[in-house]
């Protein structure tokens, strides 16, 4: 039994360290899209899945240069072998500056103080694009107003499905340029009690990915992040702020879990 065991936990570490990439894969089961569903309140319809095609399109669209990114005086701006995942996989509400591989690139060009703040304008106008965008769609979708109370609804919305495609992507080979895993779990944490306004349940649930920082690999640790979130965040939606969320949702339409 003993030996059983620990093969099927190699085969698991196999399984998380070794994909080479991870793509949305929509209405299959291995996908970004599969991901962020199994975390949602909803069942998988149409509305749900243009709203996290976007999103996602926000995160990893186009895969190359922005518009403007490499006009002079940034025409010679690589980002070598780490590929599209230097910009946009912050996390919703990031700073882009807290990418570490993004500012050493940057560095190495060894750009003027204003050059480099022209980049660093262009990427941060450009993020700021991208979640006007992603902030639209999840208003749109879910039916929330984008000022006051509901505005923090939204951001939450797209915080988490951002966040979870980013748990999602630790489980490929390149992770170099992924946000720090402890800055994913305080946005989770962030959304969940502050904007979501979850109480004695966000409360729970933040400190059990608090305590995943017993985990030493940091892809065990976003797999055991996602299989909390997936366990605990579809009954979270329905009951917080006594059913708010599942009224609001049956009004739009939206397929609800049975959970």
């Amino acid at each position: 039994m003993r030996i059983k065991l620990l093969l099927f936990s190699l085969l698991t570490f196999i399984t998380i360290a070794s994909a080479p990439a991870k793509s949305l894969s929509p209405g299959k089961s291995n996908g970004h899209e599969a991901d962020i569903y199994s975390v949602l309140p909803f069942e998988r319809c149409t509305q749900i899945s243009n709203l996290i095609f976007v999103l996602h399109n926000n995160i990893d669209h186009p895969i190359g240069y922005f518009a403007g990114l490499r006009d002079k005086p940034h025409h010679e701006f690589t980002w070598h072998k780490y590929g599209h995942r230097v910009f946009f996989h912050w996390g919703f509400n990031s700073n882009p500056r807290s990418c570490e591989i993004l500012q050493q690139l940057v560095d190495e060009r060894k750009w003027t103080k204003p050059t480099e703040q022209l980049f660093w304008d262009k990427v941060i106008n450009e993020q700021a694009r991208r979640n006007k965008k992603s902030m639209e769609e999840v208003s749109n979708t879910l039916g929330f107003d984008l000022g006051g109370t509901q505005r923090a609804y939204a951001n939450a919305f797209a915080s988490i499905i951002t966040d979870i495609h980013l748990l999602g992507d630790y489980s490929t080979t390149n992770i170099a340029t992924l946000q720090n895993i402890n800055l994913i779990i305080k946005d989770l944490q962030k959304a969940l009690f502050e904007s979501l306004k979850g109480g004695d349940r966000a409360k729970k649930i933040n400190k059990m990915m608090d305590d995943t920082q017993k985990i030493g690999d940091v892809r065990e640790r976003a797999n055991e992040v996602l299989k909390i979130l997936q366990k605990e965040l579809p009954i979270f939606f329905i009951q917080i702020q006594d059913g708010f969320f599942t009224k609001h949702f049956k009004k739009k339409n939206l397929p609800l879990k049975k959970v």
